[in-house]
């Protein structure tokens, strides 16, 4: 008898995939994330109002420019701070999208005085806000179909 091969099912979660791309239009990296679910600006809220302290323990060393620690000692504090937010962020996704987004950059690199880090959960603040935007406004749009008709179905009744 032979064996057969379960094909897979594919579900349409609402997984949307996003690119980013620095402000030349180059490819930094895609990101997935599911707009329709509303946990994730609670989630992200909560990773911006952490960040301080996620990052806190990086006052104290020397970092480069690059991102890179100067001294082996430090390097050991900015990897556990790393995974920290590494975590954090792919919480904040419920997908593993840390590591492709900072695959080019170091998140503790310097632009214009902040940490990389900052400008990418800034960007992706903006994006998840615009899902939202968008999902709720194609759920108004179900749900008033479905009112619609229900308001109808009210009206015959009173009427019938």
């Amino acid at each position: 008898m032979d064996e057969k091969t379960i094909k897979s099912v594919v579900i349409d979660d609402g997984t949307r995939e996003i690119p980013i791309v620095n402000q030349f239009n180059q490819p930094i990296c895609k990101i997935y994330m599911r707009p329709a679910d509303l946990s994730i600006l609670d989630r992200y809220e909560t990773v911006m109002k952490d960040l301080p302290n996620i990052v806190k323990p990086l006052e104290a060393l020397n970092i480069e420019a690059n991102g890179e620690a100067t001294y082996e000692t430090d390097r050991a504090i900015m990897k556990k701070v790393e995974q920290d937010l590494y975590a954090r962020i792919n919480a904040l996704f419920d997908i593993e999208e840390a590591e492709q987004i900072f695959a080019k950059r170091n998140p503790f690199s310097s632009v214009g005085g902040e940490f990389f880090v900052i400008r990418v959960l800034q960007a992706i603040g903006d994006v998840i806000k615009d899902a939202m935007e968008q999902e709720f406004a194609l759920s108004s749009k179900r749900m008033s179909k479905y009112l619609e008709d229900d308001d109808r179905e009210t009206s015959e009744d009173a009427n019938g």
